[in-house]
């Protein structure tokens, strides 16, 4: 309960909400890295096929593409996450969450009580 009598909670700890900063942290730059990587080890493998090479060079020029691929993709999400990061922020600076005037939040008061009263009325009738 706050001073008011509302029954808000501060943000991140109502326990039924999990903060997106928890679960979220890592998942694009992951999700970038590894389609860049896997991009990468299937266009290689797929040229190297094309032109005629052995097995062997197919393979491990496949694999150093895909190493390659995988680390510019994490640079690249983690850009990303920086961006969207500071873009999310700005937004909510630019809007905030809106307050309750206090007659309202007395009004509120002031039905609870009376929705109390009736029920337990109803409860002794």
């Amino acid at each position: 309960m706050t001073k008011n009598g509302d029954n808000k909670h501060s943000e991140g700890s109502d326990p039924t909400q999990a903060n997106p900063a928890d679960y979220l942290a890592d998942l694009p730059s992951k999700l970038i890295s590894s389609t860049l990587g896997f991009m990468g080890f299937s266009t290689a493998c797929i040229f190297g096929l094309l032109s005629g090479n052995s097995g062997l060079v197919i393979v491990t020029r496949a694999m150093v593409a895909m190493v390659v691929c995988a680390f510019i993709g994490r640079l690249l999400g983690a850009v990303g996450e920086i961006c969207v990061r500071e873009y999310i922020e700005l937004y909510k600076n630019d809007h905030p969450e809106p307050v309750k005037p206090e007659e309202l939040l007395t009004l509120d008061r002031e039905q609870q009580m009376n929705e109390s009263l009736v029920n337990s009325m109803k409860k002794a009738a």
